[in-house]
């Protein structure tokens, strides 16, 4: 049987470091705002490592996953889909309601974040940002 609360603690812990890569993009906007070479530098290798931290939670989740057929179903349900469409569809236990808060807040930090990370690379790259060859 899928543990709730460990699939809870992750969603949880990523979030956390969600948190963190929003207050570093902000920081390095200041960073590349008064054009501190050596401040964004740093904050981008920052930056990195919270995506490793990310990363390194989706992994603990994902073995979670691989425990029965069953536990990766719940797996996708819980955490891979729409965390609100997820809500509709049903109310199940606290620990379920709780994964499904946390992907909401997740899913709003991700949103904030790329859209930090758009205008930061546009600004910095102009016509070279990946955002400015993504249109073309």
């Amino acid at each position: 049987m899928l543990d709730l609360e460990q699939v809870m603690i992750l969603l949880q812990r990523s979030n956390n470091v969600l948190r963190e890569m929003d207050r570093l993009t902000d920081e390095l906007q200041d960073a590349v705002s008064r054009e501190d070479h050596v401040s964004a530098s740093l904050l981008l290798r920052l930056r990195a490592e919270e995506m490793e931290k990310y990363d390194g939670c989706r992994e603990q989740i994902l073995l979670l996953a691989e425990t029965g057929p069953e536990e990766a179903r719940l797996i996708q349900e819980l955490v891979f889909s729409n965390p609100d469409s997820l809500a509709e569809r049903r109310p199940g236990r606290p620990e379920e309601q709780k994964i499904c808060d946390i992907r909401r807040n997740t899913v709003r930090l991700i949103s904030a974040i790329r859209e930090k990370d758009r205008r930061l690379n546009s600004r910095v790259g102009g016509d070279r940002s990946f955002y400015a060859e993504a249109g073309k």
